[in-house]
């Protein structure tokens, strides 16, 4: 194994951190069968830390009691190898640090897409605050569901065929994507009818109204006028929700229109200096249709509040994605389904699996910060925050605190400003409240600026 010596403020940093989805501290008398369970639900789970050696002495209070000797951890992590051998997604090393008795075990484990089992063939998620074990065959089919090893869009569906070779939704398709070929023997040609059935994708997709079938596959739209954490029925503006049905494509369409109608109606009162990419909330919205979990009986809920937009969605992230590889990751739920979509004439999603990419680009274009992603207990969490970076003189002036100089072209730069006017006026600015001044000698088109001397 290897070992790392940290510092003692490192050491007293682990300490002070809270036990959480993707950490957790145990005792070094912790079973080793139990210790496996624990590496079984992570990995099932979103990944995290297992620290070892670090006892809780109260609530919230832990104190560092690890192993006399790095070797001593061996026991544990041999019944650990069997079933979790040492890889990228399973990591083990030994910590000790200056002022601290005894060394650490330490667990690093990646969420995986396939299912994480025991010694004895068990497989562990983790809950709120505790470990359970995967008994029947629903929980395993769920478990896989979650993990993207399935996906219930290949499901078939009780819907007459009608319902997706005769709607106005596949005739649209036929018309603008297709050209050549009737809806039916197309459909069956994309294993979108199994059977003689539409499978869930088919009737998402080409469904003039797959509600009927799939009662909670549409968009709840709502806005709060309130600021609060969690939105409450009276801040409901005219006490409305909207119900954004229809096929994806339309939901897609529909709700990025219905969100971008309701901010700008409220500007010129509590929104008045709000304004979010465009980009941003169709990636996003775009996204969570594509990719929530069609198995769980729950709609997309879009709440709009005075300072933010917030986009939750059903189903954890599948495969390997986690919130903390995002935007980057990049593993499809329902593959079918993105497909299909980018087939269409007005396709939402142009460039396939940039879609968040886009989403974190176009908020820092913007000056704001990027959209923070979080796992719920059921689904997935993005919340667009109308928080704005730092400014452009904070930045500026953080820059200078390391260089002796900046130019309007580096400044532009660090601050993603485009306008090189723009960018000149907020370095004046600057001069004329004493924080910076123009270093002599420098001209006209190459002009250099320094924190102003005392």
């Amino acid at each position: 194994m290897k070992h790392l010596t940290i510092t003692a403020k490192e050491a007293s940093a682990l300490l002070a951190r809270t036990e959480d989805h993707y950490i957790d501290f145990k005792s070094i008398a912790i079973k080793p069968a139990s210790l496996e369970k624990l590496v079984s639900a992570f990995g099932n789970s979103s990944g995290g830390e297992i620290i070892v050696g670090i006892d809780e002495v109260s609530k919230g209070l832990f104190e560092w009691r690890g192993f006399a000797r790095s070797e001593d951890a061996n026991d544990h992590v041999h019944v650990l190898l069997g079933p979790f051998p040492d890889s990228d997604t399973f990591k083990y090393e030994t910590l000790s640090a200056d002022g601290f008795e005894g060394n650490l075990l330490r667990i690093t484990v990646a969420k995986t897409r396939a299912i994480c089992r025991t010694t004895s063939g068990d497989a562990y998620v983790r809950g709120a605050a505790s470990v359970k074990r995967v008994e029947t065959a629903e929980q395993t089919a769920a478990l896989e569901l979650q993990k993207g090893i399935s996906s219930h869009e290949d499901a078939t569906t009780k819907a007459p065929l009608e319902m997706v070779t005769d709607s106005l939704q596949v005739t649209e398709f036929v018309v603008d994507a297709l050209t050549f070929t009737e809806a039916d023997p197309w459909l069956r040609s994309q294993l979108l009818i199994v059977e003689n059935r539409p499978t869930v994708a088919a009737v998402v997709l080409f469904a003039d109204e797959p509600q009927i079938v799939l009662p909670k596959a549409s968009i709840m739209v709502y806005r709060y006028a309130s600021r609060d954490p969690v939105g409450r029925r009276e801040d409901l503006v005219s006490g409305q929700t909207w119900n954004i049905e229809g096929s994806a494509i339309k939901q897609i369409h529909g709700c990025v229109a219905k969100t971008t109608e309701l901010i700008e109606s409220v500007k010129g009162t509590n929104l008045q200096d709000v304004s979010y990419p465009p980009e941003t909330l169709h990636e996003i919205i775009t996204n969570a249709v594509i990719h929530r979990d069609y198995s769980i009986a729950d709609n997309i809920h879009v709440r709009i509040f005075d300072d933010r937009v917030e986009v939750e969605s059903p189903g954890l992230l599948p495969g390997h994605v986690t919130p903390r590889n995002l935007p980057g990751a990049r593993f499809s739920r329902n593959e079918t389904i993105e497909r299909m979509l980018h087939k269409f004439a007005d396709a939402p999603n142009k460039n396939v699996g940039e879609g968040l990419i886009t989403a974190f680009e176009a908020m820092k274009a913007m000056r704001l910060t990027p959209p923070e992603v979080t796992e719920t207990e059921n689904g997935v969490l993005v919340i667009i925050k109308h928080e704005p970076l730092d400014s452009p003189s904070t930045i500026v002036l953080r820059y200078l605190s390391e260089h002796d100089t900046i130019t309007n072209r580096e400044a532009r730069e660090l601050t993603n400003i485009q306008s090189e006017g723009r960018m000149r006026r907020t370095l004046g600015a600057m001069i004329a409240q004493g924080a910076l001044e123009q270093v002599p000698g420098t001209t006209k088109g190459g002009y250099k600026y320094r924190l102003k001397s005392n």
